[in-house]
């Protein structure tokens, strides 16, 4: 249904193409104002980490998998990242900020929040845009919850679900969390909301067994379970007030079939991608293909359903109606197969740039290894530190600190080296055009090429 909101929206827009109103560093050539009358009031972002689609083609293409739900009601396009490190931390920032590695500049899984300084976050520009949009995160990976709260003015809300027994188990609360603020929606039909939604099973199963296990299967069985109940409670919230949601589904990565790195280079495996696209009320594409789908899409995309302007240096583009994008349409006899026979032209990239994101990968993984062992012996010494025994535990506590300390050390000599080898095989290298984002309001006059003295 258009609601007041929505109404007040589109005729805050025209006069703003018309001249009557201000909208500081928004250029009027990104204002689409049909596109603001009819923006999209709910928005669902959906990831699962480390997830091949050749998987979910295979064991979760049947009834009862949200997978198949989302690909039959939208549009799904085989992505890829070749040429670009398939490790989760890059990547997740690709998606929420539509940028490559190549702009971002993150390297690996050590959290840092300076990129999005510089290249703002999709909660960051909704935040910007419109306060009054509900902007959300839910996970269990804190990564994507410190995303969440980068880059200025994060997300109004981030949930970080800890481990609970299996990672199943967890996603399953993760699972539960969404349920709940979608359906908490119907009391505040009004409020526009954008929800990311992530779970972290499959990639935590391919690195435990391999991404050709039954254990990644049955972890791809569970997540297409889970992103079912949540498109349920989609379908009922919209009964209750006639509000659509438009969702979009994706991975980061895929996974090595074989137990061993599990992802960081770029076998076909590893680079596999997906995007599952649901705009709300477009009913004439269900079941379609897209040929030119990318992960860096996913931010520009969401940006166009809530009306917002786009950036003038996002690498994606946005799906509802850039014509590159709208042109790679194709409605297949068979899905499955299309998609399958899109995988299959995925191949490696040339020789040389395979050989210089290796060494890339190799880098950036050695100071997020050391740390991870750092925190998993600290954990370990904390355990008798608690226990509180007469002189062991002191002696536990005082290696701890040992362990800190020249752990720690270790960390920054690693990452810094790793930094320097990142950044000479290509990573932020490409600074930014637009202005930050507070630039836009405080420093108006020289965006407007104006002299205030």
């Amino acid at each position: 249904m258009t609601t007041i909101k929505q109404f007040l929206c589109g005729a805050t827009v025209a006069g703003l193409v018309a001249g009557t109103g201000a909208a500081i560093g928004a250029p009027l050539s990104v204002l689409h104002s049909a596109d603001w009358w009819l923006a999209a009031e709910h928005v669902l972002l959906i990831g699962t980490d480390g997830t091949n689609l050749s998987k979910i083609l295979q064991y979760a293409d049947n009834d009862g998998s949200g997978f198949k739900t989302a690909m039959d009601g939208g549009i799904t396009g085989a992505a890829n990242e070749v040429g670009h490190t398939t490790i989760s931390g890059p990547s997740w920032s690709t998606i929420l900020t539509g940028v490559w590695d190549t702009k971002h500049g993150v390297i690996n899984n050590l959290f840092n929040p300076e990129p999005y300084n510089q290249w703002p976050t999709v909660f960051n520009l909704l935040e910007h845009y419109n306060p009054a949009i509900n902007t959300s995160v839910i996970a269990d990976w804190d990564y994507i919850t410190d995303i969440g709260a980068a880059g200025g003015t994060g997300a109004d809300s981030k949930t970080y679900i800890p481990f609970d027994t299996t990672w199943a188990n967890t996603d399953a609360q993760v699972t539960a969390a969404t349920i709940a603020q979608i359906m908490a929606t119907k009391d505040n039909p009004d409020i526009s909301n954008f929800l990311f939604s992530y779970q972290v099973q499959v990639d935590e199963a391919g690195h435990e067994f391999g991404g050709g296990s039954p254990e990644y299967s049955q972890a791809v069985v569970n997540v297409g379970a889970n992103i079912e109940q949540i498109l349920a409670a989609v379908a009922a919230v919209k009964a209750l007030t006639g509000d659509d949601w438009s969702v979009i589904i994706t991975t980061d990565h895929g996974h090595q079939q074989s137990l061993g790195f599990g992802h960081g280079f770029q076998s076909p495996n590893e680079t596999q991608q997906f995007v599952i696209f649901d705009q709300a009320g477009d009913h004439a594409t269900d079941g379609s293909q897209n040929l030119n789908y990318s992960i860096a899409d996913i931010t520009p995309t969401i940006l166009a359903l809530f009306g917002a302007p786009m950036r003038s240096d996002f690498d994606g583009k946005s799906m509802i109606d850039d014509p590159s994008i709208l042109d790679s349409l194709v409605r297949p006899v068979n899905l499955e197969q299309a998609l399958t026979d899109a995988m299959s032209l995925v191949g490696y990239p040339n020789i040389g740039d395979d050989i210089t994101l290796a060494i890339r990968t190799v880098f950036t993984s050695i100071p997020y290894f050391i740390d991870k062992a750092v925190t998993q012996l600290s954990d370990y010494l904390q355990g008798i530190v608690d226990q509180d025994i007469f002189l062991v535990s002191g002696l536990a506590e005082a290696a701890q600190q040992v362990v800190q300390f020249v752990g720690g050390l270790g960390v920054d000599a690693t990452e810094a080296l790793a930094q320097v080898v990142a950044h000479m095989t290509g990573v932020g290298t490409i600074e930014p055009t637009d202005p930050p984002l507070s630039a836009e309001f405080t420093d108006a006059w020289s965006l407007l090429g104006l002299d205030p003295s």
